[in-house]
């Protein structure tokens, strides 16, 4: 019986462990996906050809079984997410060791676009993850991969440093009970491949400490967060190059959040913090904002309905520290650039700031 302690988890096939009797597991299809042939086995040792839609019972507790392409030439897995494959689970199953054996027999690190997306679309039963190996990831490479998979508590490591576009899109939104994200080790963004990552993840407390692409693109951190109700860190953003929506709704509606990242981008781009912060009604700090170069809509309601945000047109006892968009910009006022910015927010001055103004606040500065 094989062990799992002592051997190099990278280098073994996909494995799913039973965590209660009567565990199911199946891998379906939707639409129609490139042809793969698989094996399975439940010692590692002897394999037999498995048919898709086949359901397997693991019948006790710790009973597994092992998945493998039966080919040594990389097997393109899924299209995209209309034509790809999905497993399919009941009651509760581990994942373990390296998923990289669905791709090939002899386990393939580079492979082509949607490679793994939907793959275990709403999988609650999952309770665990994966090696995810892949250092060089093409467009859709995870998409939606864990979607609703609300057994899920840890996420896998991303040992990934390149990506091309829709890479982690929508990968763990709506995963409930996920606490923590991975870190994130790419360092030129590309569209929309963190778009959604964790979006409604309700009991996810940590982001990542660093997203150190410097140069963003369109729509790459949009909605990130968006609704993640239990966070309290943020990471730190280093990017001075920006472009259109790339920061829109990044933390809108996380409302146990209490700070905010530095932003130290002087020129905008349309839309980069459009609701950045949107109901974020415990946020007690503020970004300073050192931008000089501005563009439509980039502050429009960045801080829209959060109420712990206190500013005032003029500095009295508690409104001690001067707070001011600075004084040129490429835009004129009918791009709404800093339309509602501060809507429903606290006390003496809400709603639309004017440029080269200074205002006084009774919060911090980031």
């Amino acid at each position: 019986m094989l062990t799992l302690k002592n051997f190099d988890k990278a280098s073994a096939p996909l494995c799913f462990i039973a965590n209660t009797w009567w565990s199911t597991i199946a891998l379906n299809k939707t639409w129609n996906p490139t042809a793969v042939t698989l094996e399975t086995s439940t010692d590692w040792t002897n394999w037999s050809t498995y048919t898709i839609w086949t359901t397997i019972t693991l019948s006790s507790a710790w009973d597994r079984v092992y998945f493998r392409n039966s080919s040594e030439t990389p097997t393109w897995f899924s299209i995209n997410t209309s034509n790809c494959y999905q497993f399919a689970m009941s009651w509760s199953i581990a994942w373990v060791w390296n998923i990289n054996y669905l791709l090939c027999k002899e386990w393939c690190i580079e492979m082509w676009t949607a490679t793994f997306s939907r793959l275990f679309f709403n999988c609650a039963s999952l309770t665990s993850s994966p090696a995810l190996p892949s250092t060089s990831i093409s467009d859709n490479w995870y998409t939606q991969m864990f979607f609703s998979c609300n057994g899920l508590t840890e996420p896998p490591e991303l040992p990934a440093t390149s990506m091309w576009t829709w890479g982690y899109y929508w990968m763990f939104l709506n995963c409930k009970n996920l606490k923590s994200s991975p870190e994130i080790h790419i360092t030129t963004a590309t569209t929309n491949w963190l778009w959604n990552m964790f979006q409604w993840c309700s009991s996810l407390k940590t982001a990542p400490s660093i997203l150190p692409a410097t140069t963003l693109a369109l729509q790459c951190y949009s909605d990130m967060f968006d609704w993640c109700s239990s966070l309290k860190t943020v990471p730190i953003l280093p990017a001075t190059t920006l472009t259109n929506s790339c920061y829109s709704y990044m933390f809108a509606n996380c409302t146990s959040l209490t700070i905010c990242p530095e932003l130290p981008a002087t020129t905008l781009a349309q839309n980069c913090y459009n609701q950045m912060f949107n109901w974020c009604k415990n946020l007690q700090s503020l970004p300073l904002l050192p931008a000089t170069t501005l563009a439509g809509s980039c502050y429009s309601m960045m801080f829209n309905w959060c109420t712990n945000i206190l500013l005032s047109t003029s500095q009295t006892w508690n409104y001690q520290t001067a707070y001011r968009i600075p004084t040129t910009w490429a835009w004129t006022e009918w791009s709404y650039s800093l339309y509602d910015m501060f809507q429903w927010t606290w006390w003496t001055f809400t709603w639309t700031p004017s440029i080269n103004t200074t205002y006084y606040t009774a919060n911090a500065l980031v």
